[in-house]
């Protein structure tokens, strides 16, 4: 087979579907050596992050212009190239591809379909205008679909329930997992690393913050302050991920209040530097209102840290008996919970242990391995 991959989002800088298209990637190259890749990106792979096995190339495609990439300028070198399978990793695909290609998608979510009231809108101009695109593009590529992929139960039932030509048998799940790195180190040396690198002292409460409401950051910071406030807790506040804090409403509600001192903001950090931020963290606070999988828990258990997250959407199915969960929607909730395991350290050792083992019945080998399966099979039936 001649596979074409879609890469842009590997050789960006990778959140969520960076990390599950790079992971893809790296795995296909360590197990499969008889066919033939073709990784299209839209940028230099300065970081060389990309395989360089013999069977993996790498094709550069410009303009990088997102829409015309996509809907033109891929389906162009694919014919070109003679592509049996094109496998699109981030939600969108091409509208229009040549009959001789067999597309395959992974669609993480389908939060962009969902009506306001359901999933309230970013703040951020480019993260409005992608769910346009994603809302415009998604049902349409999906009739061209040989095959779907998808990464959790809850996404494959709420797929269906929004795309409706697709069938049960249409969709395969592949369980993403936590990054190898993501393991336990020594919680003093990690402090010790954070006090030198970030300014860092005492215990925190770590979170992963974002100015897209879906992540719910700004009832972590308000239900912090109110613990400050009622119970004056010692702990710090930790929010990591959030690109120009300053100017963003999250750091002005705790520059507003009184605790400002005890409210931490990280800009993108590295996966090592996220691998000590969740060692070093006394609790992992992960409310988030959607996930199409919710890697970011995950994660935190493999480090070791006992976590409290959502009781919605695909989190239960990933994180099983090994996290505390609540109501994302309930603060007091969230305050009782937060206030429960902060108290317990038995609790908090019993769930670290939990984390770790669950963490680990994930795996990126697995999912490429069951990716490979479906390239075949769609190779083969379709």
């Amino acid at each position: 087979m001649r596979i074409g991959i879609d890469s842009r989002f590997a050789v960006m800088k990778r959140r969520g579907i960076g990390n599950y298209t790079l992971n893809l990637i790296r795995n296909l190259a360590e197990i499969d050596s008889a066919n033939q890749y073709i990784l299209y990106t839209d940028r230099d792979d300065s970081d060389r992050v990309l395989p360089m096995q013999a069977n993996f190339r790498v094709s550069k495609l410009l303009p990088s212009n997102y829409p015309m990439w996509e809907q033109i300028i891929l389906p162009m070198q694919v014919k070109k190239d003679c592509v049996d399978i094109l496998h699109c990793s981030g939600n969108t695909a091409p509208v229009l591809l040549n009959k001789r290609t067999k597309l395959i998608s992974t669609i993480h979510d389908v939060m962009y379909l969902k009506d306001s009231t359901e999933m309230a809108e970013s703040p951020s101009l480019y993260q409005r205008a992608g769910r346009v695109y994603r809302k415009a593009i998604v049902t349409r590529s999906a009739k061209r679909l040989a095959m779907a992929i998808t990464v959790s139960k809850y996404s494959k039932n709420d797929i269906r329930k929004h795309i409706t030509g697709l069938r049960n048998e249409d969709i395969r799940i592949t369980y993403e997992a936590a990054d190898a790195c993501f393991r336990t180190v020594s919680k003093a040396e990690a402090a010790q690393k954070i006090k030198n690198r970030f300014k860092m002292t005492g215990d925190y409460i770590m979170t992963l913050g974002a100015v897209d409401p879906r992540k719910n950051t700004e009832l972590v910071i308000r239900e912090f302050i109110n613990l400050k406030k009622e119970l004056s807790i010692k702990e710090k506040l930790l929010i990591a991920g959030v690109p120009d804090w300053r100017q963003t409403r999250l750091f002005r509600i705790a520059r507003d209040s009184n605790y400002s001192d005890d409210i931490a903001f990280l800009d993108f950090v590295s996966m090592e530097e996220l691998v000590l931020l969740y060692n070093a963290a006394k609790v992992f606070l992960y409310p988030s209102l959607y996930e199409g999988f919710g890697i970011p828990p995950l994660e935190a258990m493999a480090c070791g840290v006992p976590v409290i997250t959502s009781n919605t959407t695909s989190i239960p199915e990933v994180v099983g008996d090994a996290a505390l969960l609540i109501d994302p929607t309930d603060g007091q909730a969230l305050r009782c919970t937060l206030v429960k395991l902060l108290g317990d350290k038995a609790l908090r050792e019993e769930l670290a242990d939990r984390g770790v083992r669950q963490a680990h019945k994930f795996s990126w080998r697995k999912m490429a391995e069951e990716t490979l399966k479906t390239y075949e099979e769609v190779y083969r039936v379709h």
